[in-house]
């Protein structure tokens, strides 16, 4: 049987009722269901600020590190007659220091160095961590890698002044250093460098190599000796510089040795170094031990050389505290505003040595050479806080032979010398 057909306005109206339904129900139920929470944002978490041995700051992931410190050191100093001027004043050291570490291991170090009447840039690198952090590499100007008290922090010695085998070490200069260690107690130490062996901008075309090993043999253990360490040290070069007018200073760094006009660095340059340290509670020992051999040309024409020296520092913290590298944190701080507590005190004693080869003397001022030159400091110093070091020192230098000061001839001299250092 067939149906009959609907009418027109009956089709459209349940056309448009069945639209309406499809369109409702999902919105019905979208109203009935429970709201979702929206996803929480991560936390923020704040960069930490530490103070104390600089003020640092580092993001919360610890891949973004600023470190800025400073070093400020002021000496006097009085001298015995007939050396001018008999007492002075100096600033000494004024010194900013900004490093850091960025993602992926990198690092910077920019240290500018201010004095009374000079601006010099002590170092100043770019670097990065290689190797999963047991070596870096480093571009710049930074110190070359020889001499136990040259790569030491400046801010923990003993006395005012480095020894008198200091002066024949390289200090900061231009080049590519590289760095490494061995094992999680770094019982193997390793350091090697291509520089321009000026101390700054290369004057020709010489380069020196340079290359640092230390050994701590009871490192990672609890013997006496855990904190010994040997090492062995040497550069190469080839150099050609104007030296008329510098000095070879005493254990004061008084000038003794004046070099001549036309007295020149020309051709190789060879140094070796040996050096050890220990420290155990209060004591401290540390040694050093160099040879220099230096081609060189003036008066009476080209020239082989030799120099040959040695020190020995013996400290004691006479307080009780220990004292290491990172020198001595004071059991009762002292606080200068209130007076109160006593900080650390340390006697050292330094003996030294530099031998002079005689080919040396037809290179100097007339009256001016001597073989060899003898020092002995006696120090004290006074440790209010961590941030503050006193240190006093008697010097004693003896010459082998008489030589001119002025015009007066002397076989040594005796220095009082004083130093006041602000460091954070």
């Amino acid at each position: 049987m067939r149906t009959r057909p609907e009418p027109e306005a009956t089709l459209a109206r349940r056309t448009v009722s069945e639209a309406w339904v499809r369109v409702v129900t999902p919105l019905a139920a979208l109203s009935i269901a429970p709201a979702q929470e929206p996803e929480a944002a991560p936390p923020l978490t704040a960069p930490t600020v530490q103070l104390g041995d600089g003020l640092r700051i580092r993001s919360a992931d610890g891949a973004f590190e600023l470190v800025l410190e400073g070093l400020f050191q002021v000496t006097a100093v009085a001298l015995e007659s007939p050396r001018e001027p008999a007492a002075d004043f100096g600033l000494k050291r004024a010194r900013p220091e900004l490093s850091g570490r960025l993602p992926g291991g990198l690092r910077f170090k920019f240290e500018p160095k201010f004095t009374e009447d000079d601006v010099e840039l002590e170092e100043a690198w770019v670097g990065a961590d290689v190797l999963g952090g047991e070596a870096r590499v480093m571009v710049g100007r930074m110190k070359a890698p020889f001499g136990l008290e040259e790569v030491r922090s400046r801010r923990w010695i003993d006395f005012p002044r480095f020894s008198m085998l200091n002066q024949f070490s390289p200090a900061e200069d231009h080049g590519l250093f590289l760095w490494g260690a061995t094992g999680d107690d770094r019982e193997w130490e390793w350091n090697a460098a291509v520089y321009n062996g000026t101390g700054g901008d290369d004057t020709n075309r010489g380069k020196d190599v340079a290359a640092r090993l230390m050994w701590h043999p009871f490192a990672g253990t609890n013997s006496v000796w855990q904190s010994l360490q040997v090492g062995v040290a040497g550069t190469f070069g080839d150099q050609d510089e104007d030296v008329e007018g510098d000095t070879i200073d005493d254990a004061a760094g008084l000038g003794v040795l004046e070099f001549a006009s036309g007295a020149r660095l020309e051709g190789a340059r060879r140094r070796l170094g040996l050096e050890a340290a220990w420290f155990h509670g209060p004591n401290f020992v540390q040694a050093e031990a160099l040879a220099l051999d230096q081609e060189m040309a003036g008066r009476g024409g080209d020239r082989d050389i030799g120099v040959r020296g040695f020190y020995l520092t013996l400290a004691r913290v006479l307080t009780g505290e220990a004292k290491t590298f990172k020198g001595v944190h004071p059991d009762a701080p002292f606080d200068f505003e209130r007076g109160t507590g006593r900080g650390a005190w340390v006697a050292a004693l330094r003996y030294s040595q530099l031998q002079l080869d005689d080919e040396l003397a037809p290179l100097m001022e007339l009256g001016t050479f001597t073989d060899g030159i003898r020092g002995l400091e006696l120090g004290l110093d006074w440790i209010p806080n961590r941030n503050t070091i006193v240190r006093l020192a008697l010097v004693r230098s003896d010459y082998d032979d008489e030589v001119l000061v002025g015009s007066d001839s002397v076989d040594g001299s005796n220095a009082l010398l004083l130093e006041l250092q602000l460091h954070f």
